[in-house]
Order: structure tokens, then sequence, then C-alpha cells
């Protein structure tokens, strides 16, 4: 099932710990520099969108990040399509944990199960594949990022806006 796209609302994000958001900033301003795209923050998307209310109620989003710990995620180098939100983008090994969550945000949020492809954007807009592919032969993607956090991001695409609200930490790993 494809679910309609619409600009505006609150979306669910996977957000990642200090290292892992340093490698992957890095590799998305050197390709927003070549490619000029519009600025935001460093993710995976779980979940969304969902429309506009006066306030989201995130207090089970606090309570499902609780029941995580911090996972890793393997990538798979770097992806591309026509598609301005998913032109040029770190492709992202699904595994159990990652289900697990999505599942759970999705359940508890109430959003119906759509087709998911799990990828953290590099550069939304649109460029010539000859460019992308370049791009792609000369970078040196991280080959893993630690998911440390889910956060509830209010979008607005119309206006290129995407404001991180507010962020939950997945539990500690402790040994």
């Amino acid at each position: 099932m494809v679910i309609p796209r619409i600009s505006k609302g609150y979306w669910i994000w996977g957000q990642f710990d200090p290292e892992s958001t340093k490698q992957t900033k890095s590799l998305y301003q050197d390709i927003n520099k070549k490619l000029c795209g519009p600025d935001f923050d460093i993710h995976l998307t779980m979940s969304g969108p969902i429309p506009y209310q006066e306030e989201l109620h995130t207090p089970m989003l606090e309570s499902m990040s609780s029941r995580f710990k911090k996972f890793t995620i393997q990538l798979d180098g770097i992806g591309y399509k026509n598609e301005f939100f998913q032109s040029l983008f770190l492709n992202v090994v699904e595994n159990q944990e990652l289900k697990n969550l999505k599942k759970l945000i999705d359940k508890n949020l109430n959003i119906k199960e759509a087709e998911y492809f799990p990828h953290i954007s590099l550069f939304y807009g649109k460029a010539e594949n000859s460019s992308k592919i370049d791009i792609v032969n000369q970078s040196k993607p991280p080959t893993q990022v630690l998911l440390d956090k889910i956060s509830v991001v209010r979008v607005n695409e119309e206006i290129k806006s995407w404001k991180v609200l507010k962020s939950y930490p997945l539990l500690e790993n402790i040994p």
C-alpha cells in the first residue's frame, strides 16, 4: 500500500549518536556543496506523515523509546532515485530491531502499514543521474550508524522546513 504524500505534518525520525552524525553529516555537506540541496538534519525516517494537530501526544514516544536499546544499523553504500526526497541516500540494511521499532511506532500512532524504504537522505532535489553516479564513485560512505534516539519533526516541505520538536533517547547498551 502506498500512502499519498502530504507536504505538511509530523514525522518520526530516527537520529544517531554524535560520531555517526558527524560522519554522515560530513558526507551530506560535501554532496550538498556540489548539488545545492536544502538544509536538513541527518536522519532515518521511521514513520509518518501524521497530519498537523494542535498537540501531538508524545508521552507514548517517550514510553516507546524507554523500551528499546540503541542499536547499530548497517549501511550498504549510496543509492539514488529520480525522486525529490529520495534523490541521493545511504542504503540501510533493514534489521529486526529497526522493523520492531517502526512497527511499534506505527501501531501507537495509528499509522497504516505501508511499504517501508529505510534510507538516510544525503540530498533532496533534482540532479542528473550522471552527477549522482560521479558522487557515488567519489564518496567513501560510512558502513554503519548507531541509532540512539527517535525525534518528532514538524515538516513543511512546501517551504523546505524541517524542525525537530523533541527527541527521545533510546536506552544505553550496558554490557
